[in-house]
């Protein structure tokens, strides 16, 4: 029957077997029932796409390894099903393991599918097939562009017992995340936008084809990109659009190809060469027009009113295509839903929501009025305002009444708002960190503006500014509080990869941090107050080739800033004009460009401790100039899509350098070439931090020779497959994250010889089937991160023996092996994650 089946037979019916199977059995197993439930879900969630694929795979009359592949995974889940249905209720430890058994075919299944992720790029790539075989086109193009599809995999390979899962079409490097649309979460409880949802709803649905776009306008902080989201993630909404829904941020300098890009991403194909904004367009017409014939929702967030022009290019020629535009501004052309500020008794309730712990007034309600009053009715004030005298004394609000009712800010606009705002950013100086009493949380927060509009800042670039700036401690704990800080007071926006870990794993659990746009021009409005020539952070936006004026002013005076950040885009082309930073600590570079040469100035900068390099394009891009051997107190490099290759060759000598970061880069090549050379260049590094470098195959042996080394992290590494065994030369290592390395298969016998080793991470390291026999000599592991992890069915009789180890955070099965070792060792602590997909945490900025 299994022959069969597989030998030709219809995947549907194979489908619907393992589901029959599930509702029949499932019904009267009690012992299993929570898991048979969620199994049902998952196969309900996934079973809409399954005819498609058959029937797209009947019209290319041929055969899929993947689907082959997957249906013996479904005819192997059907024979568990029935297995399970026999087991006694009073056998506690077969209950386990089959229960283990399926959790793993759940997770096999929602992780392969990505919930219409996977399946549908297979469809939309197999539906342009079958498109062009009607059109009687060249086959070869497309099944190019099908190599060329990538799909992050952060824990996809679950399920599958072989590499076929890495082979093929599946091969790529793009960083994109398939099956995500990109839409900001949002609470479930939003004040008083229920009325402005429902409206704004119906004005989508009844927008007729001819007129495609409604725009969504308010001033700034009234939450428009809130209300935008929330549409987005009403059920009927998705119920319209599926995973057609794309919520795209313009920012004020706008880039067609940018955007068009991050669409390609998005539906997890890898972003081609445009030759212009038209030819963008152009490819994205054809990429969605071929590829789906459900309506499609374009969201496009913050668009300024000089950027009209983007919003008419993007009108594509395909049926049922809608764009929903915000803006502050209203374009007279375009159907315009305006979001009116919050009434006063709606002000009042989210202010109070924000400000009281129980949501009930505690201090005089004239003062409550008073501040209501002055945040205007926006939303974004009143949070900030709000959650800023949460907890405070009378005084302290009486103070800030008057401080908001004395203030003028000189700003071109929204005065209400910017002062509400600013008030509650002074605030913030009344806040000292532990590491230096001169500094505050206000110097931190001031910090941010350094990083581009609405980009998603990593957490380790702001580590790595503020370690050096303010004495920080290295291992991000005080890092941490301050994110969490600024969080509470409504002035980030934190990512958090799990909820229930945030205790134990820190920042390691920190994503990435962003801040509101009007935050940010108030943060570069504060920095910008001063003169140039005396202001300690100077922030630098060049489009095209247009320095600021008094760029060339000051050529020849030295500028005073410790902090300098410059953000160009792929017009700039300008040689870079000679101008003194000598006190500059910390620089930030962000670029578009696919080569982009480094100021020359940088060698003049003896004080510089930070360097944060950034490309946001889609490629990684080349550095020329990367001449910092001058540089002996560069402590900390932090790249960003880079081609590391282009570094490495120029003999990057830093005798004093502790910390480099890799994020997104390029680097197979480097690793391959110059890795013996690392040793010598950096011979006081401590850490070493490599996510998302989707060509790492297998670290090289001679970073072992980095001897200093106290902290190794590679994560979201997907194709890494090996470490050295030299890993155990690596004696002074006290942190290894090997999270999400999912074809990471087994740790090296030499790890056991790593006795400072604290905290050891391998967690979706999906293909690990064991942890090294010998676990009882990493004398010093204090926390333990292990779940997601296929083959580990039994854990090392030497555990019991890590008297120092207090923290495990794992999965629920994982957590039912390490009941027998919580016996030998009573401090122990066993944090459950919640296992669930969100990786619309992970999508690039």
């Amino acid at each position: 029957m299994a022959a069969a089946l597989l030998g030709g037979a219809a995947l549907g019916p194979v489908f619907d077997q393992l589901l029959k199977a599930v509702i029949d059995f499932g019904v009267n197993i009690a012992t299993f029932r929570s898991k048979f439930l969620s199994l049902k879900q998952t196969l309900t969630d996934i079973k809409p796409v399954f005819h498609d694929i058959e029937r797209l795979n009947e019209a290319l009359d041929g055969r899929d390894e993947e689907i082959d592949m997957f249906k013996k995974q479904l005819m192997k889940g059907e024979e568990l099903v029935r297995k399970c249905s026999k087991i006694k209720r009073c056998d506690p430890l077969k209950k386990w393991s089959y229960s283990r058994k399926l959790t793993k075919l759940d997770n096999s299944l929602v992780k392969f599918c990505q919930i219409h992720g996977l399946i549908q790029v297979v469809r939309d790539s197999k539906q342009i097939l079958v498109k062009v075989n009607e059109n009687g086109k060249k086959l070869e193009e497309i099944h190019s562009m099908m190599r060329d599809v990538s799909l992050t995999r952060s824990g996809s390979s679950i399920g599958f017992t072989n590499s076929s899962a890495s082979s093929g079409w599946m091969n790529g490097s793009s960083f994109g995340f398939s099956g995500l649309s990109g839409v900001p979460q949002v609470s479930d409880s939003m004040v008083g936008f229920e009325v402005p949802l429902h409206e704004l709803k119906q004005k989508l649905k009844v927008l007729q084809e001819k007129d495609q776009v409604l725009v969504l306008s308010a001033p700034p902080g009234c939450g428009k990109t809130t209300l935008a989201a929330r549409l987005c993630q009403e059920d009927d909404i998705k119920a319209i659009y599926r995973d057609n829904i794309f919520f795209v941020t313009v920012t004020k300098t706008p880039n067609i190809k940018r955007i068009v890009g991050e669409i390609f991403e998005k539906k997890g194909f890898r972003v081609p060469e445009f030759a212009n904004e038209h030819d963008a367009v152009c490819k994205l017409n054809n990429l969605l027009g071929g590829i789906t014939s459900q309506p499609i929702l374009l969201v496009l967030d913050d668009v300024w009113s000089e950027s009209e022009f983007v919003i008419d290019h993007l009108k594509l020629q395909i049926s049922d295509f809608k764009i929903l535009v915000t803006s502050r501004y209203v374009f007279p052309k375009f159907d315009t839903y305006k979001l009116k500020l919050l009434s006063e008794e709606d002000a009042k309730d989210l202010f109070c929501i924000s400000a009281f712990k129980d949501g009930s007034p505690d201090v005089r309600l004239n003062l409550v009025h008073k501040v209501v009053r002055s945040c205007g009715g926006f939303p974004l004030a009143l949070r900030v305002v709000g959650r800023s005298l949460c907890g405070q004394s009378e005084v302290i609000w009486s103070n800030r009444v008057m401080m908001q009712s004395k203030r003028q800010i000189l700003f071109p606009t929204e005065n209400d708002l910017l002062r509400s705002l600013q008030a509650s950013i002074d605030a913030l100086n009344e806040k000292v960190l532990h590491s230096r009493e001169t500094t505050t949380l206000r110097d931190c927060y001031l910090d941010l503006g350094s990083f581009p509009e609405d980009q998603r800042i990593h957490p380790a670039a702001l580590l790595d500014m503020w370690v050096e700036r303010y004495n920080l401690d290295e291992d991000g704990i005080t890092a941490m509080a301050i994110f969490l800080e600024l969080s509470s007071q409504n002035l980030v926006n934190l990512a958090l990869a799990r909820q229930d870990a945030r205790a134990v794993l820190g920042l390691h659990n920190l994503h990435y941090v962003q801040q509101h746009d009007m935050l940010r021009e108030l943060v570069i409005h504060q920095c910008d107050e001063k003169p140039v020539e005396e202001r300690m952070r100077i922030y630098i936006n060049i489009k095209g080739n247009d320095f600021p004026r008094w760029w060339f002013e000051q050529r020849l005076q030295p500028l005073q800033a410790e902090v300098l950040s410059i953000v160009t885009d792929e017009d700039f082309s300008c040689n870079w004009h000679g101008v003194q930073f000598p006190k500059v600590e910390v620089l930030v570079l962000n670029f578009e460009t696919r080569t982009y040469k480094l100021p020359p100035f940088i060698e003049q900068m003896s004080q510089l401790k930070t360097l944060v390099v950034t490309n946001n394009g889609f490629f990684p891009a080349k550095l020329n100039n990367f001449q910092l051997c001058s540089l002996l107190n560069l402590k900390r490099i932090n790249l960003e899509r880079i081609s590391v290759t282009s570094i490495m060759s120029a003999n990057l000598q830093l005798p004093n350098l502790r910390k480099i970061s890799l994020n997104m880069c390029e680097i197979r090549e480097a690793f391959e070439n110059s890795a013996a050379k690392m040793s010598y260049m950096w011979p006081k590094l401590v850490e070493m931090n490599i996510e998302y470098c989707s060509d790492l195959t297998k670290v090289p042996a001679e970073i072992c020779d980095l001897v200093d080394l106290k902290r190794l992290s590679i994560c979201y590494c997907h194709e890494l497959v090996s470490l050295p065994e030299e890993l155990g030369k690596l004696t002074n290592l006290e942190v290894l994250r090997l999270h999400s390395c999912t074809n990471l298969a087994e740790l090296p016998k030499s790890i056991v010889k790593l006795i400072k080793l604290k905290f050891l991470d391998v967690y979706d390291c999906v293909e690990m089937d064991d942890l090294p026999l010998e676990m009882d000599q990493l004398c010093s592991l204090q926390t333990l991160c292990m779940g997601s992890s296929l083959g580990i069915d039994k854990l090392p009789d030497s555990l019991q023996k890590l008297v120092k180890l207090e923290d495990i955070v794992c999965d629920e099965e994982t957590a039912y092996l390490w009941e027998s070792v919580k016996e030998h060792l009573k401090n122990l602590r066993i944090t459950v994650m919640e296992e669930h997909i969100n990786l619309n945490l992970l999508h690039r900025s």
